[in-house]
């Protein structure tokens, strides 16, 4: 791949307190947020009700360490694209809430049927609930990894996928910015279906979905992370913003959702250590990719015409 010269993104003669902020941001976060969600359970909480105000909580943390410790200062500036985001963050809850109880519920059916009829259950429920809290992230981010590979191998899908790459930019709202196509297929079915299948617990479900969540939030975060040796376990920071670069050789890489481990497996983990990520991000060569939301939403079905414009650099709103 090609080296891009780009500058760093936090001067060298940044305080010592940047380091060790940077290294524990994140760890926090889900350490806390995890436990936190254990606690409320075991206070008699409902599972389904544990996990959106403690990802509010995560969405919060992140918003401030954006302001206290930013990747680059210039992301933490609006480019006319806050709205649009926010938009995005509003279908993202909308289409979830909407397809993953039905695939949820599907999932659980058809467990119930493969568990009677091959006379054992497919879930290993008698394990500490926090090993198979690991297990059900392993095996949830194992089918996303694919799915998410799938969206850049396949024209089809690329077509939807291409919409969470249009961002000129990388901050917390834009990791939102996803097509309603793509929601329902990877976020409605490929990560709910297979777990549902497999007869997961709803406690275990909530608490990995927790976990994994609050790790997700800091993926588009424009923190400068210190990751270290966690860089090997999630999929944020800088592997993230390669995943974002112009060139698509270099996105063509780190397609873990919220962790990394899957891409370290398959051999598409990408983190150079002679350079830093680019600074610019989106899509080389497709300029004329819209950039407001309903324009954004049939874009799948005007995509010759965009690539017929964006040869010609003619931008369509």
């Amino acid at each position: 791949m090609t080296a891009q010269p780009v500058s760093s993104a936090v001067p060298d003669s940044s305080p010592w307190w940047h380091g060790l902020v940077g290294a524990s941001v994140l760890p926090v976060a889900v350490v806390a947020g995890t436990l936190a969600a254990a606690w409320a359970m075991s206070r008699g909480s409902a599972p389904a009700a544990v996990v959106f105000p403690i990802t509010l909580v995560g969405i919060a943390w992140v918003l401030a360490f954006e302001r206290i410790l930013p990747y680059r200062r210039e992301w933490n500036r609006s480019q006319g694209d806050v709205g649009v985001d926010s938009l995005y963050l509003l279908t993202h809850f909308g289409v979830g809430r909407m397809v993953t109880p039905l695939t949820a519920s599907l999932g659980v059916a058809w467990g119930g049927w493969l568990s009677q009829t091959a006379g054992l259950g497919l879930w290993p429920g008698a394990w500490p609930i926090w090993s198979q809290v690991v297990l059900a992230v392993v095996v949830r981010e194992f089918f996303d990894y694919w799915g998410h590979r799938a969206m850049h191998r396949f024209d089809w899908l690329w077509r939807l996928h291409a919409t969470h790459h249009s961002a000129r930019r990388l901050y917390w709202l834009n990791g939102a910015r996803a097509h309603p196509g793509e929601i329902i297929l990877r976020f409605g079915v490929v990560t709910v279906l297979p777990l549902a299948l497999l007869g997961v617990s709803v406690p275990v479900l909530a608490l990995a979905s927790v976990a994994s969540s609050l790790a997700d939030s800091f993926q588009h975060a424009n923190i400068d992370l210190r990751l270290g040796p966690l860089s090997w376990v999630y999929s944020v920071g800088d592997l993230h913003r390669w995943h974002h670069s112009c060139d698509r050789h270099e996105a063509d890489s780190n397609y873990g959702n919220a962790y990394i481990f899957w891409d370290a497996v398959f051999g598409t983990r990408y983190l150079p250590s002679d350079r830093l990520p680019p600074a610019r991000v989106g899509i080389d060569g497709l300029d004329a990719f819209p950039r407001r939301f309903w324009a954004q939403w049939i874009s799948p079905f005007r995509w010759t015409r965009i690539l017929r414009d964006s040869a010609g650099a003619s931008p369509i709103r």
